[in-house]
């Protein structure tokens, strides 16, 4: 198995990890603020790429719109499909790799979901490739200098130094990088900053989510071995040093363009 054969099982794997949604859960204010970028989209055909559960595929088909929904994850495709029924089209496929024909959709959505494939650049292609002329991207990405930057750098000092160098991100939370991938392809980008809150009423009610519903943190907790505990304390004090309730707002940036 090839180096991206491989990181792409491991993927496929760590985002079966966990209970996700409990995360979508969090996470559908930015999903709202996508469907808000791209309205109307009654009787349009959309496609929400690394869907997870399917929060932007879920309002789109609430819209009136016609929906197709993807994600690499066997587990993620099983919950969308459970919690969408038909009205959502479901596909088990890689961002990089799309099997949907070309001018396929009229908007492609991805909320905090792109932002992870190793090659930036070729599921840009394949968005622009099964687009309409004209037809809109929206997506979100977390900033590279917010909070979940910061959370970051608490957590990478526990874990074993990677043997491969993986995809980055947050380097979609910066906008001139976001920018430089859409000029391909794309044009009339238009990038906005907001904030999705990140409210516990305890730094140990914060561990205790992560460890329950996101993926990544669940990895991050195998991966960090007999010092779980120890990365876990670290990321509480930097998310409230005082000890007391969590109330950060993530900052994230709500990107849009359409297909040159």
């Amino acid at each position: 198995m090839g180096t991206t054969d491989a990181r792409t099982e491991g993927t496929r794997q760590m985002w079966g990890l966990g209970d996700y949604t409990g995360l979508a859960g969090r996470l559908m204010p930015a999903s709202q603020a996508l469907l808000e970028r791209v309205e109307p989209v009654a009787g349009r055909r959309v496609l929400d790429v690394a869907a997870g559960t399917g929060n932007a595929a879920w309002l789109a088909a609430e819209r009136g719109a016609r929906v197709t929904a993807c994600d690499l994850s066997p587990r993620m495709v099983q919950l969308g499909r459970e919690r969408t029924g038909p009205r959502v089209e479901w596909l088990e496929a890689n961002a990089e790799e799309l099997p949907l024909p070309d001018s396929g959709f009229d908007v492609a959505l991805s909320a905090f979901g792109v932002i992870f494939v190793p090659r930036p650049e070729v599921a840009l292609a394949q968005l622009r490739r099964v687009l309409v002329p004209g037809g809109v991207l929206a997506l979100t990405a977390w900033t590279n200098d917010g909070v979940m930057a910061r959370m970051n750098d608490a957590l990478r000092p526990f874990l074993p130094p990677s043997p491969t160098e993986g995809p980055d991100p947050l380097a979609w939370g910066r906008e001139a990088q976001v920018r430089s991938w859409l000029a391909e392809g794309f044009t009339r980008v238009e990038v906005q900053q907001r904030t999705l809150p990140w409210h516990f009423d305890s730094p140990a009610q914060m561990t205790a989510f992560l460890e329950k519903h996101s993926p990544v943190h669940v990895a991050l907790g195998h991966m960090a071995g007999e010092r779980a505990r120890e990365m876990f304390a670290a990321l509480e004090r930097m998310a409230s040093p005082d000890g007391g309730p969590v109330r950060l707002e993530a900052e994230y940036l709500l990107v849009s363009a359409v297909a040159a």
